[in-house]
């Protein structure tokens, strides 16, 4: 697996395992030791884009994020091709 979709597994794992709860940008860049850490912001953007993340916003300038169905698909689709 290359490294653009080892970090896609982990990402999408990350909120596969989190029983479809949202979470924010902060959170998940501590959880998944993404550094820079404001770098978790645009990828996660990214996913979203991509139809793999839902979106919604908890308030003032606040973004959180879960799994999609699509998502899930994708995450199933990576555990297969793993090395």
């Amino acid at each position: 697996m290359d490294r653009y979709n080892k970090l896609k597994f982990r990402v999408l794992s990350l909120f596969a395992s989190n029983s479809g709860q949202w979470i924010d940008p902060g959170e998940a860049a501590e959880r998944l030791d993404f550094r820079p850490a404001r770098a978790v912001w645009s990828y996660l953007k990214r996913l979203w884009r991509f139809g793999l993340l839902e979106k919604r916003s908890s308030g003032k300038g606040t973004l959180e994020y879960r799994i999609s169905d699509t998502g899930v698909a994708r995450l199933r689709w990576l555990r297969s091709r793993r090395d």
